[in-house]
């Protein structure tokens, strides 16, 4: 991998979600078309953005989108953020002709030119013919153009020869995250985005809007046992979002939680992997009962790291050191929490005990 396009690509492609074979959908959208029709549709539709994301990773410049080169600008660079959002691209246009324009019975979506350029700008769309013209290599036609391009006060059809339910099953998930502000979900093809009405969104307000990413049943049934056990230790939490993916951050007080400070655990989505980062300032309260603890949970109190540049200026206060099984460990914890495990459903439990028995204060 060479370019930063590259990577977010890769990303967005292992953010598509998986779905089931039989999943609900509500009897507003069964109006438009019959279930199995939008099953169809929505599978089809599910094809055409995992083959997108394959041809940006194969060969971005080909898909117009920059190739800033990702040993040339550093992460967080203004390339490297660009490179970010411009992995988005191609989902932005789907969604964009998906939620403007108006579906006929033949499955085709018919769009007023004046309109559509206006939501384009609105979000930073630009050289929107060329994109259009791209999406012909996926099926998608677009007719209406006049020379390649877009003509004020005229309008465009959009449709999908190979299988109109896939245009109508876009307009469904388009409309309606586009009036739920639910962006993600529809660059992420949620399927649950057909469970509620136009109006209604019944997922995403607890553990499920990390966990719906995790490839893992396993790791989605962990998951879910750790934010119950720490609700019912009353914590209190609120929802992040890293470049990597969602996350929940679980506080002991209300005020940390409204300060976004301290947090004692995170529940990330790491490119679509499970990962629990908790925070252990004193460790010698702690020990005692990691040393008792099943051998693979000690194992991972057992990695150490070499810290950041405060640790080698001397300015570190964050980081910890401590002796476990003859071995000096040194866990940085400047950026982010001093350690990150992928939990299971017989061992969560230890670590939660390990963190609350460490108080808050470093000795």
């Amino acid at each position: 991998m060479r370019y930063w396009i590259e990577r977010w690509s890769q990303l967005r492609k292992k953010e598509l979600m998986f779905y089931p074979n039989d999943f609900p959908i509500h009897d507003v959208y069964k109006k438009i078309s019959a279930y199995e029709e939008l099953k169809s549709g929505f599978k089809e539709l599910h094809e055409i953005f995992t083959h997108c994301y394959e041809d940006i990773i194969s060969n971005p410049a080909e898909m117009l989108l920059p190739t800033y080169d990702m040993n040339e600008y550093g992460y967080c660079s203004k390339e490297e953020r660009l490179s970010r959002e411009e992995s988005f691209k191609y989902a932005k246009v789907l969604y964009v002709l998906g939620y403007s324009g108006e579906l006929r019975q033949t499955g085709e979506l018919c769009i007023e030119v004046n309109k559509l350029k206006e939501q384009c700008k609105a979000l930073k769309i630009t050289n929107i013919n060329a994109f259009l013209n791209m999406l012909g290599n996926y099926g998608i036609v677009t007719e209406g153009l006049v020379n390649g391009k877009l003509k004020s006060d005229t309008n465009i059809t959009v449709s999908y020869p190979d299988n109109k339910n896939a245009i109508t099953a876009l307009h469904i998930l388009a409309v309606k995250s586009n009036s739920a502000n639910r962006f993600k979900d529809f660059c992420r093809l949620n399927y649950k985005l057909f469970e509620g009405d136009w109006s209604t969104i019944e997922f995403g307000n607890s553990v499920d809007a990390v966990s719906d990413l995790f490839h893992s049943e396993h790791d989605r049934a962990a998951a879910q046992l750790i934010h119950n056990e720490l609700i019912n230790r009353k914590y209190c939490y609120n929802f992040q979002d890293w470049n990597e993916g969602p996350q929940i951050r679980y506080y002991k007080k209300e005020g940390d939680r409204n300060r976004n400070a301290n947090a004692s655990f995170w529940l990330v989505s790491m490119d679509t992997e499970f990962k629990l980062f908790f925070r252990i300032a004193n460790m010698e309260k702690t020990l005692e009962y990691i040393k008792n603890c099943p051998d693979s949970v000690i194992e991972n109190f057992m990695v150490t790291d070499s810290g950041c540049a405060n640790r080698i200026s001397g300015k570190c206060v964050s980081g910890i050191s401590y002796q476990l099984n003859g071995k000096t460990i040194w866990r940085c914890g400047c950026c982010n929490p001093n350690f990150q495990v992928t939990p299971s459903a017989d061992d969560y439990l230890y670590y939660i005990n390990a963190v609350e028995m460490s108080g808050n204060k470093k000795k």
